[in-house]
């Protein structure tokens, strides 16, 4: 009986965290109708709706849970790293997806060792996963932004010496190069569109990018719009820092590979050979398995494991 009630809220956590999943795509289906409607001319086959585009705002699919998260400290730390992890989720949601995890994980651990207290241990290890999967994100993302950074300058330094303004280039960034260059500035060109300064809408892009190149190349837009000078040739100049810079990164990458790499196989080397053996020969670990002393040590273990592995990432992890 306990199995099966285990196993029921283990459904039902996995089912709505595929739910949710789901649901994103239509909700920002639904908005974009919504927003759409309010541009329908008066004889159209819909009728115009009285729609503000500036504050309309899709509803949480948990709607009690949303508004209890938007009303905690940690509700803007959230939705910021959820904008920088291009994930069209709210913070109640990002949370709902949390804690639907966390029970589907406890469910399924206490399921099969027979043991609450190991899928209370392994909680954790969701939220764990959750957060390595946003951070994962935001680093590709990031990676990425870079690496298109110098061709986009080059591309405003361009429209610059072809007499064209610095909007002008920004808008040429937005139209000709791919993701995810492309849609930050054309969310550059919609803010200041909508009567946002290029003070504003420029610092804003840090905050939504978080890179030490992008704050490069603001800081010497924004000093340039206040003391003036020569931008071309200050943008030739950060342009070719940022290509030195990824070529360097490129490097480090290189030269710290053997080091990561035998960190890994250290760490994996355990888990092999605890397969092996389950193979070869299931009744060494019987005690192992079964009893809450051999639980514990499984515990240890793997938080030992843990430990060691995120020492050594953080060993051959060189800023530059």
């Amino acid at each position: 009986m306990v199995a099966f009630v285990v196993a029921a809220v283990a459904f039902l956590a996995v089912a709505f965290v595929v739910t949710s999943a789901f649901g994103v795509s239509k909700t920002r289906q639904t908005l974009l109708e919504k927003s759409m409607d309010a541009y329908v001319p008066l004889g159209a086959d819909r009728p115009t709706k009285n729609v503000d585009i500036l504050r309309t705002q899709r509803r949480g699919m948990v709607s009690s849970l949303d508004k209890l998260v938007e009303n905690s400290s940690f509700a803007e730390r959230i939705a910021l790293d959820l904008i920088r992890a291009d994930l069209p989720l709210r913070p109640g949601e990002y949370v709902a997806i949390h804690v639907g995890l966390a029970v589907a994980l406890f469910a399924v651990a206490s399921l099969a060792l027979a043991n609450a207290l190991i899928g209370v241990v392994a909680i954790p290890l969701s939220f764990l996963a959750m957060r390595l999967f946003v951070t994962h994100r935001q680093q590709k993302i990031v990676t990425a932004f870079e690496a298109q950074l110098p061709e986009a300058i080059d591309l405003i330094n361009t429209s610059m010496k072809s007499g064209f303004g610095l909007l002008q280039g920004l808008e040429t960034v937005a139209k000709e190069m791919p993701r995810p260059i492309k849609d930050e500035f054309a969310q550059i060109i919609r803010d200041i569109s909508l009567g946002m300064q290029l003070d504003d809408a420029l610092g804003e892009t840090c905050k939504r990018v978080a890179s030490n190149d992008v704050y490069l190349m603001v800081t010497a837009i924004l000093v340039h719009k206040t003391v003036g000078g020569n931008l071309s040739e200050v943008l030739t100049g950060i342009s070719n820092t940022i290509r030195a810079r990824i070529r360097l990164r490129e490097e480090v990458h290189a030269l710290t590979t053997t080091p990561r790499v035998s960190s890994y196989v250290i760490s994996a080397l355990p888990i092999l050979f605890f397969v092996l053996v389950s193979l070869t020969n299931p009744g060494y670990l019987t005690q192992l398995l079964t009893t809450e002393q051999g639980h514990v040590m499984l515990g240890i273990a793997g938080g030992l494991m843990a430990v060691g592995l995120l020492l050594s990432s953080r060993l051959t992890k060189i800023d530059y």
